[in-house]
């Protein structure tokens, strides 16, 4: 195989492995009622296994990438690799409910730290021309499990029960273990590692705080409104209600054009400018969205802008990260992924109390403050 097939080969893998990914923080979403009952606990129990692994990313990734900083990184993604596929089939034969919650954490702790080693990975193999295409490349798979995966977790339920879903994602990521011990070469274009604290001070950076400080504030706004967009819609328009599986599925089309869209953009005019002209519209579409609730398709359709934008940011984001730290700090990187979570948390949160205070029409003004900041984080940092 020559080196470019194996490059092309390798890639591709790890748009897979991102699509497992997203469906292993995701896969239980649609499918809570089931495994209540599997494991006799409440729905609200159930819920508890999305939560453990949104900790283990947030909490346990920046202390295990210090930790094991050392270890080179193609071989510290294969251990982590390694230990999601043993914590993916821990979870089809643990007997109780307490033991699958910890499951659940160390999953989050690994998978997670495994897809911040494969964005510096991605970046590493990428000629610097085309980062932000390889970027958007790789976060495909994840705007696929929206469209498609994720959804059809339902339906695999009813045929395998919830435990043949994680065998099936177990087999899809022994497979990317094989490939990349075959084909992923250690120290590929991997630049000289930074000492921790050289690592941290790069937090004092403009551009490392902006990207950081952006990536939690903006997923403050996006958590506040995507985590309750369909009831939010559902509301306003009672009508949609048998729509709105479809209305579901454009909503995952609109992020994998979005994500594509980021991707072409960042390396035709640099992911500075990309991330400030994504943060202008983005303020412009939510104060729409605010103005029009009462009229039913333009809401909609600017829903499905708003979070075709939203990728677009994000895409901006996790490019911006890599070029302003040159790749090499993985800590920085995980910084930026804490950030994510967090900021998707607090604004969920954020969101809860708005729509227990004023209504659930109310949450896009969490979005609309949120994409004003991080513009002016962006203006204040190209002072």
């Amino acid at each position: 195989m020559t080196n470019k097939k194996q490059l092309t080969l390798v890639l591709s893998m790890f748009t897979v492995m991102h699509f497992v990914l997203a469906m292993t923080a995701g896969v239980f979403n649609g499918i809570l009622d089931q495994i209540a009952l599997s494991m006799d606990v409440s729905i609200a129990e159930s819920g508890m296994l999305n939560t453990m692994y949104a900790y283990g990313g947030a909490i346990g990734v920046p202390i295990t990438l210090i930790l094991f900083r050392n270890i080179e990184r193609t071989r510290l993604l294969k251990s982590m690799l390694i230990v999601t596929i043993m914590m993916s089939i821990a979870l089809v034969y643990l007997p109780n409910f307490g033991l699958l919650l910890f499951a659940r954490l160390i999953m989050g702790i690994s998978a997670n730290s495994y897809g911040v080693l494969a964005i510096g990975e991605v970046v590493a193999l990428a000629p610097k021309e085309k980062q932000g295409r390889a970027m958007a490349f790789l976060i495909m798979g994840s705007s696929f499990a929206l469209v498609a995966g994720i959804p059809l977790t339902r339906f695999l339920a009813d045929i395998f029960d919830w435990r043949g879903i994680f065998w099936l994602l177990s087999g899809i990521m022994f497979l990317a273990l094989l490939c990349f011990h075959l084909f992923l070469p250690q120290n590929t274009k991997e630049p000289s590692k930074l000492q921790l604290k050289n690592e941290l001070l790069l937090l004092k950076e403009k551009q490392t705080f902006t990207v950081i400080s952006c990536m939690f504030i903006m997923f403050i706004g996006y958590g506040a409104f995507y985590t309750y967009l369909t009831p939010y819609l559902l509301l306003l328009f009672p009508s949609i209600e048998q729509q709105m599986v479809y209305i579901l599925v454009f909503l995952g089309i609109s992020s994998f054009i979005g994500n594509l869209l980021g991707g072409f953009v960042a390396d035709r005019i640099g992911y500075a400018k990309a991330l400030l002209l994504g943060s202008l519209i983005q303020i412009v579409l939510t104060i729409l969205i605010f103005f029009t609730q009462g009229y039913f398709l333009i809401n909609i359709a600017l829903a499905l802008l708003w979070l075709m934008n939203a990728w677009f940011i994000g895409l901006q984001l996790n490019t911006g990260i890599t070029q302003a730290t040159q790749n090499k700090s993985n800590v920085m990187i995980s910084l930026n992924s804490s950030a994510n979570q967090f900021g998707g948390a607090v604004g969920a949160s954020l969101a809860a109390i708005v729509i227990a205070n004023s209504g659930i029409q109310n949450i896009i003004l969490i979005t609309i403050l949120a994409s004003i900041v991080i513009t002016l984080i962006q203006l204040y940092g190209r002072k």
